[in-house]
C-alpha cells in the first residue's frame, strides 16, 4: 500500500514545535522521517543517541553546525550526515543563519520501527561544544 501526505512548504515545515513525524501520517514500517525547522540561534534541546536506529539527516535550508560525538561539522543546504547507532549527537542553526534551518530525519533499524520502540539515550548534562 501506498500513502500520501502534504508537508507543506519549506516555510511551514515543522509546525508550530518545529518537529513533524511523518510516519503515522503515510503509513511508514522499516523508516520513518520528520521535518524539521530550528530557527538561527536554536538548538537541539539534549544530546542524544539510538541503540538500534541508524539516522540520515538532510538539511535543505539554513545554515548550522552538528555535533558527532567529539566532532563538529558545518550544515549547509544539500549537506547529509549519516548518525551511527549509539554516536552521540545534537545540532544547532547558527545565530547568523539567513533563514531557519530545515532539514529531514530519516529513521531505519534494518526492522520493523515499531518492534525497536524507543531506543534513545538522552543526554541533558552534556554541554553543546559551540557553547563552551
Amino acid at each position: 500500500m501506498s500513502n500520501v501526505t502534504q508537508i507543506g512548504e519549506l516555510a511551514s515545515w515543522g509546525g508550530e514545535k518545529g518537529k513533524q513525524f511523518l510516519d503515522k501520517e503515510i503509513g511508514t514500517e522499516f523508516a520513518g522521517v520528520s521535518v524539521n525547522t530550528t530557527a538561527p540561534g536554536g538548538e537541539s534541546p539534549f544530546w542524544h543517541a539510538h541503540a538500534k536506529i541508524e539516522e540520515i539527516y538532510i538539511v535543505v535550508d539554513g545554515r548550522g553546525e552538528f555535533a558527532l560525538g567529539d566532532e563538529v561539522l558545518p550544515l549547509e543546504a544539500g549537506t547529509a550526515v549519516r548518525v551511527a547507532p549509539g554516536v552521540m549527537h545534537a545540532l544547532r542553526a547558527l545565530p547568523d543563519s539567513p533563514s531557519p534551518m530545515r532539514w529531514l530525519c530519516i529513521r531505519a533499524a534494518g526492522q520493523e520501527l515499531a518492534s525497536v520502540g524507543h531506543d534513545a539515550e538522552l543526554d541533558r548534562e552534556r554541554p553543546f561544544p559551540w557553547n563552551a
